[in-house]
């Protein structure tokens, strides 16, 4: 069992781009994002071997996107979704860790450790984001951006690489990044 479970992560990894995109379609109607998270599935099935990030990362964001489209377009409880973000978050993470193989943990509490800190994290930002009058998409983008960013921040901690020049690069470049996407927003009201 232990040998097939990196292949049934992936194919877990696929159900959920599946979903995520079926659930794109019915909340968007731009076709530009519609080929846009199309054209990003395709390159993250493509190169699931090499570079698994890119599916593991859109699924990220197509997931935060359709929660944050269900919370506010059937007005689906708050607590109700806050679980599922939980629930899927750790999922995720788990499956970037175990397809990766980048970080290998012999203690198991201390991968629990992890999975619970970053799920609690990414739950928090879905939290303060929930509030905050901006469109679902730059919320997600958002999201996704800091759960990279925490996923490298682990990967480098688990690997005594963990340094404050790494970390504030991961930083500046998540900043930037979130800069650009809110500019953008706030300009072209994407």
């Amino acid at each position: 069992m232990r040998k097939n479970l990196p292949l049934i992560l992936k194919f877990a990894l696929v159900i959920i781009l599946a979903l995520g995109i079926w659930s794109f379609f019915y909340f968007e109607s731009s076709l530009t994002l519609r080929i846009l998270i199309l054209a990003l599935g395709a390159v993250g099935l493509f190169q699931i071997k090499k570079m698994p990030e890119i599916l593991v990362l859109t699924n990220v964001y197509l997931i935060i996107y359709d929660l944050y489209n269900i919370r506010y377009g059937l007005a689906v409880p708050l607590a109700i979704i806050m679980i599922i973000v939980l629930v899927l978050s750790v999922l995720v993470f788990y499956i970037n860790l175990e397809i990766t193989q980048e970080v290998k943990f012999t203690n198991k509490n201390l991968l629990l450790v992890y999975l619970t800190v970053i799920s609690l994290v990414v739950l928090e930002i879905f939290l303060a984001m929930s509030y905050w009058p901006v469109d679902p998409k730059t919320k997600s983008i958002t999201i996704t951006v800091a759960f990279y960013v925490i996923i490298k921040a682990v990967y480098l901690h688990a690997n005594n690489m963990l340094s404050l020049k790494r970390v504030s690069g991961f930083i500046i470049a998540g900043i930037l990044v979130l800069s650009t996407v809110f500019s953008l927003s706030y300009f072209y009201g994407m």
